[in-house]
Formats: structure tokens, C-alpha cells, sequence
């Protein structure tokens, strides 16, 4: 195909912007990540289109971006530093920070976000965080092993974690 015109880009543009946008946000679970790498694959689209590249089916080509850049992004994103095993277990830390400009206490914070957990997870991180017990008093009260209560609490914190970074 040769190079397209101004108005096949923008009809391709408006054709493919929101499931462009869908496939971001569906991984990423961050809006404003989502909207800079849509913005990134037309940019590219459009470089490329400028180098006369031939494009035979367009819908194909910009999702090929797509994942390239989606994967740059991930290649990106994990050279920078891994937190540390016993910095997950200090959430009030991670809570405080992510929120320090908005000056909201830790347990108004929390509790905020406390309703979006599954059921399970939201029950330990309860228990543990606002009801300051041990994990072997958790795990002893709801009758299951130190692992579950480990991996249940891991997990809600990971939840959490994500539920703050979406959240503007």
C-alpha cells in the first residue's frame, strides 16, 4: 500500500484510537500510562508513514507497534529496582509516600480502599493492619495454615498497590 493520505490517517486514527487505548489499559491498569503509549504507537505510525514504508493492512501494523512498545515499556519499567521482600510487608510506608502530597493519614487511606479488595484479602489485610494482629493469630482465628495467610496478605497488598496507582 502506498503511503496514505492525511485523511486515511485520520480515519485510521479515529478507527483504531480507543482499542489501541483498550489493549493498554487492559494490561496496565494505569490511564495516564495508557493514553502515553497510545500516543507513542500513532507518533511511531506516523514517522513510519513519512519513510514511505509500505503498509499492507494497517490494523495489523499499528498493533505490531503496539506490542513493541508495550514491551519497551515493561523492559523499561523493570530495570528500574526491584522492592525488597521485607519492604512489602511495610505498606504504611508505601501508603504514606504515594499519598504524602495529599496529607491523608495511613488508616483514612486504607480504609478508602479497603472495600475494592476480594473478600478474602480484605479480611487479612483487616485483621492486620487495622486489627494489628500477628499472622499466626490471623491464621490461627481463621483456621488456615501461615502460607495462606502469607500469600493471601501479598496478594492484597499487590492489589492495593495497583488500586492507588490507577487512582488519579
Amino acid at each position: 500500500m502506498p503511503s496514505l493520505t492525511e485523511e486515511e490517517l485520520i480515519t485510521s486514527y479515529r478507527r483504531y484510537l480507543d482499542p489501541l487505548y483498550s489493549f493498554f489499559s487492559s494490561k496496565l491498569l494505569n490511564k495516564r500510562i495508557a493514553e502515553d503509549l497510545t500516543s507513542d504507537v500513532f507518533t511511531i505510525f506516523v514517522k513510519h508513514i513519512r519513510e514511505n514504508k509500505p503498509i499492507d493492512n494497517i490494523q495489523a501494523y499499528l498493533f505490531g507497534i503496539a506490542k513493541n512498545v508495550f514491551f519497551m515499556h515493561l523492559r523499561k519499567k523493570y530495570k528500574e529496582p526491584v522492592i525488597s521482600y521485607s519492604e512489602i510487608y511495610d505498606f504504611s510506608a508505601y501508603v504514606l509516600a504515594s499519598h504524602e502530597a495529599k496529607n491523608k493519614d495511613f488508616m483514612e487511606t486504607l480504609k478508602q480502599y479497603l472495600p475494592q479488595l476480594p473478600e478474602k484479602q480484605r479480611i487479612i489485610i483487616t485483621m492486620r493492619l487495622i486489627d494489628k494482629k500477628s499472622l499466626s493469630e490471623i491464621a490461627r482465628e481463621l483456621g488456615k495454615d501461615m502460607n495462606y495467610v502469607k500469600t493471601t496478605q501479598k496478594r492484597a497488598i499487590h492489589t492495593l498497590r495497583k488500586l492507588i496507582a490507577c487512582t488519579p
